[in-house]
This record gives C-alpha cells, sequence and structure tokens, in this order.
C-alpha cells in the first residue's frame, strides 16, 4: 500500500491545525540561537511544501526535496500559486544529492522516524553533511518515547471534518521500536457519495543516545536538543525533539 499517494490530495485539509509559521519562526529561532546567518535552506522531506513557502515568504533561498511524487505536485502548485518559483525534486533521503551546498538543512514533522534501519539514518545524515556548506546548521525533530508510548501507543484516533474523516489505528511495539499506523480514509464527493481509501505508516522511535552516536559518527555534531517548540530542555512529557547538529 502506497504511502503519501491519493492522502496528498487532502493532507493540508487534515493538518489544517498545524501553525507552520509558527514552526517555521522556531527552526529559524534555533538556528539564530546557535549562530546562523546564511539563507540558503534545504527542506528535506518537503511534503507538500508548507515549511518551505514559509521560508521563502521570509526571503530564504529554498529547494525542497521528497520521495512522493504526489506531495511535491502539491507543493509546486502551491508556491506558484503563491507567486514564487518552486524548486522542488523528487529524491529519496538516503541517498539524495544536491547541485550546490546549503547553509541549513531542516527536516520536519517526524520524518526521520520513518527510516526504519539505522544504517538508512547513516545514509541520509551522510548526503546531509554532504549537503551543508562549512559549519552549516542541520535542524530536525523526531518523536518522543513518551509520544510512541502514551499518545499513539494502541489508540485509535479519529478525525471528522465536513466532507473528510478518518480513523487511524496505531500499534506500537516497545521491543522492536516500531509503531504500525493503518488509516482508513473517507473523501466525500461531488454527489455526496464518501470514498474510503487506506494508508499504511510505519515509524521508528530512535533514542537521544542512538541518534547522537549517528550524527557524530557522520561528523554531525549536537549543539542542543529542545522539546515541542521550546527552548526548554526535554522532559519526560515532551512530544516532540528538535535537534540542532554542526556540520564539524
Amino acid at each position: 500500500m502506497k504511502s503519501y499517494g491519493e492522502l496528498a490530495k487532502i493532507y493540508d485539509k487534515l493538518m489544517d491545525h498545524i501553525d507552520y509559521a509558527a514552526y517555521t519562526d522556531f527552526y529559524l529561532s534555533l538556528a539564530a540561537k546557535h549562530g546562523w546567518k546564511g539563507r540558503k535552506v534545504l527542506d528535506l522531506a518537503c511534503g507538500t511544501g508548507n515549511i518551505s513557502l514559509e521560508l521563502l515568504k521570509r526571503g530564504y533561498e529554498v529547494q525542497g526535496l521528497d520521495i512522493s511524487e504526489e506531495m511535491l505536485m502539491v507543493a509546486d502548485e502551491k508556491i506558484f500559486a503563491s507567486g514564487f518559483t518552486p524548486r522542488l525534486y523528487r529524491q529519496n533521503m538516503r541517498n539524495f544529492q544536491l547541485m550546490e551546498k546549503v547553509d541549513l538543512v531542516i527536516c520536519a514533522f517526524d520524518s526521520l522516524n520513518y527510516l526504519l534501519k539505522e544504517e538508512d539514518l547513516e545514509r541520509t545524515f551522510s548526503c546531509v553533511y554532504r549537503a551543508l556548506d562549512e559549519h552549516g546548521l542541520f535542524l530536525f525533530d523526531v518523536h518522543s518515547y513518551h509520544k510512541f508510548t502514551h499518545v499513539l501507543g494502541q489508540n485509535t484516533l479519529a478525525y471528522a471534518g465536513d466532507d473528510t474523516c478518518y480513523i487511524w489505528q496505531n500499534n506500537f511495539s516497545a521491543e522492536t521500536g516500531i509503531c504500525q499506523m493503518n488509516l482508513d480514509i473517507f473523501q466525500q464527493d461531488k454527489s455526496g457519495m464518501y470514498r474510503r481509501f487506506q494508508e499504511y505508516h510505519q515509524e521508528r522511535y530512535y533514542s537521544e543516545a542512538q541518534l547522537k552516536q549517528l550524527l557524530e559518527g557522520k561528523n554531525l555534531s549536537v549543539l542542543g536538543i529542545y522539546s515541542d517548540l521550546k527552548f526548554a530542555a526535554p522532559h519526560p512529557e515532551a512530544e516532540r525533539l528538535f535537534y540542532v547538529a554542526q556540520k564539524a
């Protein structure tokens, strides 16, 4: 079952509760806190381009990269309609290459949790290292253990909108660290009938020790770890952890 295929068409509707401007401001504040003054940014796993668009609005030079052609099509239309020239590329984060180096790489919304093997993270970090200019920064966020065990866990989540609803069933294994997510999505068409489609996703939990070791093994030094859109250290009930690493 393909992930982010049909979902791409309604992804922004389902995620309309997210304040992308606030996320972008926080990421830029993190970068500034650690001395970043660059202009060239890579939005890694950019999805439908919400972070890319916010960065463009702030005057940055932005490239976006994602593995999903459907998500990139939405991003392209959105960015073009907002008066900017899209620079979007369909590549796998495990082996991507850029034509020119950037000062900052951002990988938002737990995209790295989709990499289920440590060697995939290592390959991605190697690509990030090569993409960064000297002393460039790599910022990303991941789900915490609390998020995997208490929010996702074995829980079923549900959403009902005007013309879209879903049932999201989670199954997290503490033994493997992998959370399996089954989504049943119902979309109303013009006739008023609902069409059902399904998506299957998997994410893996990575500990702070694992991420530090893998990053530093690729010459990316961890400068700081923060929680939940705040300049606060990780705490037991944090749901999202933000990492700042620098090309050594």
